[in-house]
């Protein structure tokens, strides 16, 4: 009896804290008080088309309100404004707790704070952005505790040639708009247009600068993009045979930047200069240089992209006889679409001519569709269905195209296969 009591006290002990915990899941699913407060308040409201209501960290059981109030369509400047107004008077009411609320309007995001005068200020100048023709779209945001405006992301409205020129005004002008709304935060600006224009970093000088050197250059070879930073500006020729005069063009400038130069050749990653990959490519001899369709670099690792599994035979056997490669730790040559290549392989320069032959041969295997290698890993892809013992048996052929007791795999279409170690 003894026994069985304590078990039911345990039962007991259970029951009472599932019941404990549902009702804490129910409370959470319902909304708290504080989302009640705000349905009350903005469920009716003529310029608000709807809402959508989590938690400030967006965690279950957590405090506070994230509020994502989207503005009717039909809602003038005026009533958007007088609307932030209102959501401010919201939070400045409930500031002893975490409220964060953004309105969203046509083509404008803008967030709300408990100074009334910030967040109205802050709608009114985001609507006069949005009415700029160059502007397609705006949104302000602000850091976590900030008291005003810390960021804005400008999109452009027409890509072009004309873009720079507009995104370097903008980057001017934008910050002495902002400024009352700000609450003397450094103004953190991002402008871009498609691929074409992109200004991303805190208002400043730099931006001049930027300006000067595209100047410099754009006015005597084509560029068809930019990209800067502070401390920083990648332009994109329209043919890498204008590199030598944009560098000269650039140099002549007396400015801090570090000015680097991408074209339909030569594609660089976010840190990249293209020194390296420009040397290995010019110690190549003309005709293997011919068939590259482009190369992209991080100055550690290069890939060469070609339309063929011959072209990319030669192209591997060319790079690991230059010393010129050995300034990378990988090399790279893709047959193909990037995202679905027919053929990619990636390893250390001096052994990527081998194993692109390598490769190549089992392509030439009509059975096999595609096939991708690196160091740590080789698939290939069967063009048809296969049976598992089918596949297992292409295991084999795999070895010497990664590294020893590396994954090896062998697939079907829809992504099934059979896998090893690649171990003895």
């Amino acid at each position: 009896m003894g026994e069985m009591s304590r078990r039911a006290r345990r039962r007991s002990v259970v029951v009472v804290l599932l019941g404990v915990l549902t009702a804490a899941m129910l409370t959470a699913c319902s909304g708290s008080a504080l989302h009640g407060d705000f349905r009350a308040a903005f469920a009716g409201d003529e310029a608000v088309e709807d809402f959508e209501l989590s938690t400030a960290d967006n965690m279950p059981f957590a405090d506070g309100l994230s509020a994502e109030v989207r503005a009717r369509d039909t809602a003038s400047g005026d009533e958007l404004v007088a609307l932030a107004d209102r959501l401010s008077e919201f939070a400045r009411e409930h500031e002893a707790e975490d409220v964060r609320i953004t309105i969203e309007a046509a083509e404008l995001i803008v967030p709300v704070f408990a100074d009334a005068a910030i967040s109205a200020g802050a709608m009114a100048r985001g609507l006069d952005l949005v009415d700029d023709d160059r502007v397609d779209s705006v949104v302000l945001s602000a850091r976590t505790e900030a008291k005003g405006i810390t960021g804005v992301s400008i999109r452009l409205a027409e890509p072009g040639a004309g873009s720079p020129v507009a995104a370097f005004d903008l980057a001017r002008t934008t910050p002495v708009l902002l400024d009352d709304v700000t609450g003397g935060a450094n103004l953190h600006l991002t402008i871009a247009a498609e691929d074409q224009v992109r200004i991303d970093g805190n208002a400043g000088a730099w931006v001049d600068d930027v300006e000067q050197v595209w100047h410099a250059v754009s006015n005597e070879v084509p560029v068809t993009g930019l990209r800067a930073e502070p401390g920083r500006l990648k332009l994109t020729l329209a043919t890498e045979a204008d590199l030598g005069a944009a560098q000269a063009l650039s140099a002549a400038r007396a400015v801090d930047l570090v000015v680097v130069f991408a074209s339909p050749l030569v594609l660089l990653g976010a840190e990249a200069s293209g020194d390296s990959a420009r040397a290995l490519l010019g110690a190549l001899a003309s005709a293997d240089v011919s068939v590259v369709r482009n190369v992209w670099t991080d100055d550690d690792r290069v890939e060469f992209f070609v339309d063929s599994v011959a072209q990319a035979t030669s192209t591997a056997t060319a790079l690991s006889a230059r010393p010129e490669s050995a300034a990378f730790t990988l090399l790279t040559v893709t047959v193909g679409d990037p995202d679905e290549p027919s053929l990619s392989v990636t390893a250390a320069p001096t052994r990527l001519g081998d194993i692109v032959a390598s490769a190549g041969d089992l392509l030439a295997d009509g059975d096999v569709a595609s096939l991708v290698s690196t160091p740590r890993s080789a698939t290939l892809v069967m063009a048809g269905d296969a049976t598992d013992a089918e596949l297992e048996s292409r295991l084999s052929a795999l070895s010497g195209l990664a590294d020893e007791g590396s994954r090896r795999c062998a697939n079907r279409s829809d992504g099934t296969g059979v896998c090893d170690s690649g171990a003895p």
